[in-house]
C-alpha cells in the first residue's frame, strides 16, 4: 500500500451529467459569432432532427434543456384544465412542476421494488388527461419494455388519454429497434442534450410528435428560447451521433460491471438501462458510501426524495478512481482496529489510571471529563502522554518517567493489590466476533493500539481473538496519529484497501493520512461526533457492535 495521493479533479455524479470525458467532436467545435447579434431560428435544425428521424416535417420543437419540455407540459395542462398521471418514484422536476403550478394530478405508488405499477396506471386512466411515462426512469433506471410501452399508450388513446414519454436517458439504452413514434397521435416524447451528448450546461432539449400536437406546444413556448450560440453546439452534437453512440455502448458495459460488483456485495441495485444505478442499503453504509466519495472528491447523490435509504450513482466513463473507493467501502480487504474504547471498556483501567496517577501525583483531582477534553484535542493517544499533559495542566513538574511507573503500577498491580486491569470489559460481542475474527480471513483483521507490546497481547487473549496482526507502541517509530502503523499493517498483510476503527480524534486522523475508511466508534454526543467527523470519520457507530449495519 503507497501513501495516498492528492486528489484529481472532482469527479461528479451525482447530476447524472457526462462526469468525465468532453466528447471528442466538443474539442473540434468552433463557435461562429459572425450572426449572434441575430434572434436564433431554431426550425433548420428541427427541420434537419425530423428528416434524421424520418418523422414529418413540424414534428420536432427544440427546448432549453429537457425542464423546459416539462414545465410546457404543465403550462399546457393548466390552460387546458387537463389532469396528469405520475408514476413513482420519478424525477424531481414533476414534482416541483406540481408544486408551482397546482395542477390536478395523480401519484401511483411503485410496487415494492421500485418498480412503476402499470396496472395501477391502466386503472387510473382518465379523459383530458396527459401519463408520464419515463424510460429509463429516474431515479431507478427501469426501462419499460416496448410490448409494456404500447400498451400503455394505446390504453391512455381509448381513453382519449395522451402520453409525455421522456427519453433523457433513452440513448444509454443501446435499443436497436425501437417503437414507431410517429404512428400515434397522443404521444410526445422529449428528449435532451444534456445527458449522453454532453451538454447539460448549454441547456438544450427537444420534443417530437405527430405536428398537429407538437404545435400547441410550439404555440405557448418563448420565441427564441434556444440561444443562436446553442443551436451551434446542439446541430454539431446531432451530427456526431455516430461517436455518441460509442461512449453510451461504454457506459452500458461500466453499468453492468458496478452493478456486478453491488450484488456480489449483497445489494441490489434496480435494473437500469440508464448512465446510473440505485440501490437501498442501511442509512450508516449511505453515510459511509457518501463521506468517502467525498473525501475522494467524488460526488453520489445520497438524498433522494421518497427514498431515505437509497442511493445513486452515475456510471463514469473511467472507472478506476471510482471503483477503488467503492471497493474501499464495500468489500475491504483489512479491517483494522483500535483497541482501547474500541473493543476494551477501558473507562475503569486506563482511564480511571490517568485520574488516579494525576491525583497521586499532585495531590489534585481531575475528573473524566477532563480526561475526554485533553483526548479529543488530538495528539494524546498515548494515556502517558496524556497523563503527563493532565499533570503539566495542574502547574505540576514530574519527570515523565515517574508518570509511567506511577500509572502502570495502578494498571498492573502489585503484589497484594489487583491491578485496574481487571476492571475492562470485553466490548466486542457474538455473533459479530464470529463474523469479523474467524477462520476466513476475507476481510483480513488487525489491531493497532498505543498499548506497549505485551499490554496489546494481554488485551487480545482476553478478548479471545486472533487477528492477522497486531501493532503496538513498541512497534512504531511515531504513534498515532501518525499513520506509520497502519501502513506497517497493510504493507505486511498487502491490503491496498482498509478500514480503521478508532474512538479517538488521533485515530481518525491517522486513518485518513493511511488512505483508510474512518468508522469512529463510542461517540454518544453531538458534539463528540463532530469532534471525530471533523478529523476524518466517514461515519460515527454508537459502538463497535453497530459495525455490522455496514459489513
Amino acid at each position: 500500500m503507497s501513501e495516498p495521493t492528492a486528489n484529481k479533479a472532482p469527479l461528479k455524479l451525482d447530476f447524472n451529467e457526462r462526469a468525465d470525458s468532453q466528447p471528442r467532436w466538443l474539442r473540434d467545435f468552433q463557435l461562429d459569432v459572425d450572426a449572434l447579434w441575430r434572434y436564433p431560428d431554431r426550425s433548420q435544425l428541427e427541420q434537419l432532427m425530423a428528416a434524421d428521424m424520418s418523422l414529418a416535417a413540424g414534428s420536432v420543437m427544440l427546448t432549453n434543456g429537457g425542464d423546459e419540455s416539462i414545465e410546457l407540459l404543465y403550462k399546457h395542462c393548466k390552460l387546458n384544465d387537463q389532469s396528469l398521471l405520475v408514476p413513482e418514484p420519478c424525477f424531481s422536476q414533476y414534482t416541483h412542476n406540481q408544486m408551482v403550478w397546482q395542477n390536478d394530478t395523480t401519484f401511483t405508488p411503485a410496487k415494492d421494488d421500485l418498480s412503476i405499477d402499470v396496472e395501477a396506471l391502466k386503472a387510473n386512466l382518465q379523459a383530458d388527461q396527459w401519463l408520464i411515462l419515463t424510460r429509463p426512469n429516474n431515479p431507478t433506471g427501469e426501462y419499460l419494455d416496448d410490448v409494456v410501452l404500447v400498451d400503455l399508450i394505446e390504453a391512455a388513446a381509448a381513453k382519449n388519454a395522451k402520453v409525455f414519454l421522456d427519453e433523457a436517458y433513452v440513448e444509454f439504452a443501446c435499443e436497436t429497434a425501437p417503437i414507431n413514434y410517429a404512428a400515434y397521435d397522443n404521444l410526445i416524447t422529449m428528449r435532451t442534450f444534456s445527458k449522453a451528448f454532453g451538454l447539460a450546461g448549454a441547456r438544450i432539449g427537444y420534443i417530437f410528435g405527430q405536428p398537429a400536437l407538437v404545435e400547441k406546444w410550439r404555440q405557448i413556448a418563448m420565441p427564441f428560447n434556444v440561444s443562436r450560440a446553442n443551436l451551434q453546439l446542439a446541430t454539431a452534437a446531432w451530427n456526431a451521433r455516430d461517436e455518441i453512440k460509442g461512449y453510451c455502448q461504454q457506459i452500458a458495459k461500466n453499468r453492468e460491471l458496478v452493478a456486478a460488483f453491488l450484488t456480489d456485495c449483497s445489494l441490489k441495485p434496480c435494473p437500469s438501462r440508464g448512465n446510473f444505478l440505485l440501490f437501498e442499503t442501511t442509512l450508516e453504509r449511505k453515510s459511509l458510501l457518501g463521506r468517502a466519495m467525498a473525501k475522494a472528491d467524488i460526488q453520489i447523490k445520497t438524498e433522494l426524495g421518497g427514498l431515505p435509504n437509497a442511493v445513486r450513482l452515475t456510471i463514469p466513463e473511467n472507472m478506476d478512481r471510482f471503483m477503488a473507493v467503492l471497493q474501499a467501502v464495500l468489500k475491504p480487504e483489512l479491517i483494522a482496529f483500535d483497541m482501547d474504547g474500541v473493543l476494551i471498556d477501558t473507562s475503569q483501567s486506563y482511564d480511571q489510571c490517568i485520574i488516579e496517577s494525576v491525583k497521586l501525583l499532585t495531590e489534585q483531582m481531575v475528573t473524566i471529563q477532563d480526561v475526554a477534553a485533553v483526548r479529543a484535542q488530538g495528539g494524546f493517544n498515548n494515556d502517558w502522554v496524556l497523563t503527563a499533559e493532565l499533570i503539566k495542566n495542574q502547574g505540576a513538574e514530574v519527570p515523565y518517567e515517574q508518570v509511567v511507573s506511577t500509572f502502570q503500577s495502578l494498571y498492573l498491580g502489585s503484589e497484594g493489590k489487583p491491578g485496574l486491569v481487571e476492571q475492562e470489559q470485553d466490548l466486542l460481542q457474538q455473533p459479530l466476533k464470529a463474523q469479523l475474527f474467524g477462520t476466513h480471513d476475507d476481510p483480513k483483521t488487525a489491531v493497532v493500539t498505543g498499548r506497549p507490546r505485551q499490554e496489546a497481547l494481554q488485551g487480545v487473549k482476553q478478548l479471545d481473538i486472533e487477528p492477522a496482526f497486531i501493532v503496538s507502541a513498541d512497534d512504531v517509530a511515531q504513534q498515532k496519529p501518525d499513520p506509520e502503523g497502519l501502513f506497517k499493517v497493510m504493507r505486511n498483510l498487502t491490503a491496498n484497501s482498509a478500514w480503521f476503527c478508532g474512538d479517538t480524534v488521533d485515530d481518525m486522523q491517522a486513518g485518513t493520512a493511511a488512505g483508510c475508511i474512518c468508522i469512529g466508534i463510542g461517540a454518544t454526543t453531538t458534539a463528540a461526533k463532530d469532534n471525530l467527523y471533523q478529523a476524518g470519520a466517514d461515519v460515527v457507530l454508537d459502538d463497535i457492535n453497530q459495525l455490522k449495519t455496514l459489513l
